[in-house]
């Protein structure tokens, strides 16, 4: 197994150019369920649209949101 740990400094570096830091600040905390939320509301998808859609009274939407959060979050400098 080969070391990865060069690739892994260079990822980091070019992450950080991009404005994504380590800084933890809860302002400055973005994650993989932000992404998605964001990106489905840019497209007309929201929680309401979709509980509407289906007949829905909730649709677990923030807690797939706060799972997803959890699994992969980055920091994004302002």
């Amino acid at each position: 197994m080969s070391d990865i740990r060069p690739e892994i400094d260079k990822l980091i570096e070019e992450l950080e150019t991009q404005g994504i830091s380590q800084d933890t600040s809860p302002n400055n905390v973005v994650g993989l369920g932000d992404l998605v939320e964001s990106t489905l509301t840019k497209m007309g998808i929201t929680q309401e649209r979709y509980k509407e859609f289906f007949g829905l009274e909730e649709c677990g939407c923030t807690k797939r949101k706060k799972w997803l959060n959890g699994v992969l979050s980055w920091t994004v400098k302002k």
